[in-house]
């Protein structure tokens, strides 16, 4: 149920205002010298994915199962089944970082069920990480073609549209994705996207889709878009992932990737491309590689090579 704007503007008004350290205050960009900070004491395998052992028993499964031929696989007795082994592959194959390991299993897995939308979603989603576009548009395309009301769908080719700078595109995607999800707290995203879409567009005065916001993270995010957040207050917030166990996937350092792509993102739209190639860089070195902010900051970094 859609509310009035006043709504959302009360919602993120209500919020209580941190009051960020002197010293962060003081720094011209203060997520940037949190990154460096925490990337000193960082562990080195903080950020590491599920390993050897779980790709081996996906692949021991699968071997087990005695899988068909791809070709044949869609007529098989377990096609179902056979899909979800190969499903098991990709996922495993797709924490170590291997994309185009996890693309072959998403395509076998597809050849089992080419009728299921959320498999062509995934696939389009690691070829998004090894940035094949094109490919990833494809798959996305044949997705969205069987359900195209799907929200993750819409999402992704939002993503894809967003690098490949068709702002109308992805402005329509992220209006529709923030105002379909259900997820109140995961249309945070999509209103984010969708302001950042028109921000890279040059409208001057971006706007939220009316909708009441979710609770907690990501809407620091929503109100520093809004101006009613510095950047220094948003290192707060940050800080405390950690403390928080309320909301999954929202440590420190899921956060930290997150807000150093959203405002690197704003540095750019305000022409600050030096400062915004900074903060990619510094949201890579996190290594979460399976938020989509990692993905979307290796194509922008590409980008600003050029």
């Amino acid at each position: 149920m859609k509310h009035a704007l006043a709504v959302v503007v009360a919602c993120l008004l209500a919020m209580p205002a941190i009051a960020a350290p002197a010293d962060v205050e003081s720094s011209d960009h203060p997520l940037l010298d949190l990154a460096r900070e925490l990337q000193k004491n960082r562990k080195p395998d903080l950020r590491v994915g599920p390993g050897a052992p779980e790709l081996h028993q996906a692949e021991h499964s699968l071997a087990q199962a005695k899988a068909p031929a791809e070709a044949e696989c869609a007529r098989s007795i377990g096609a179902t089944r056979f899909a979800d082994l190969h499903v098991d592959v990709a996922l495993a194959r797709n924490s170590q970082g291997d994309f185009t390991g996890a693309a072959q299993a998403y395509r076998s897995a597809h050849a089992c069920r080419p009728r299921d939308p959320q498999i062509l979603s995934a696939l389009a989603g690691v070829l998004f990480d090894a940035r094949d576009y094109a490919a990833a548009r494809e798959a996305i395309n044949a997705s969205l073609a069987i359900a195209p009301r799907a929200v993750n769908s819409n999402r992704l080719a939002g993503n894809i549209d967003f690098v490949e700078e068709r702002w109308a595109d992805a402005t329509g995607r992220f209006r529709y994705v923030a105002s379909s999800d259900p997820d109140r707290v995961q249309a945070g995203y999509g209103q984010l996207m969708f302001w950042l879409s028109q921000m890279r567009a040059g409208v001057p005065k971006p706007e939220f889709i009316e909708r009441t916001p979710g609770e907690g993270w990501p809407q620091p995010l929503l109100l520093y878009m809004r101006g009613q957040y510095t950047e220094a207050e948003l290192t707060v917030p940050v800080r405390k992932g950690d403390e928080e166990d309320s909301q999954p996937n929202s440590s420190t350092d899921e956060r930290l990737c997150e807000a150093l792509f959203y405002v690197g993102e704003a540095y750019w739209a305000r022409g600050q491309l030096d400062v915004a190639r900074d903060y990619f860089a510094a949201l890579v070195n996190i290594k979460v590689i399976y938020f989509l902010e990692h993905g979307l900051a290796l194509a922008e970094i590409a980008k600003l090579r050029k």
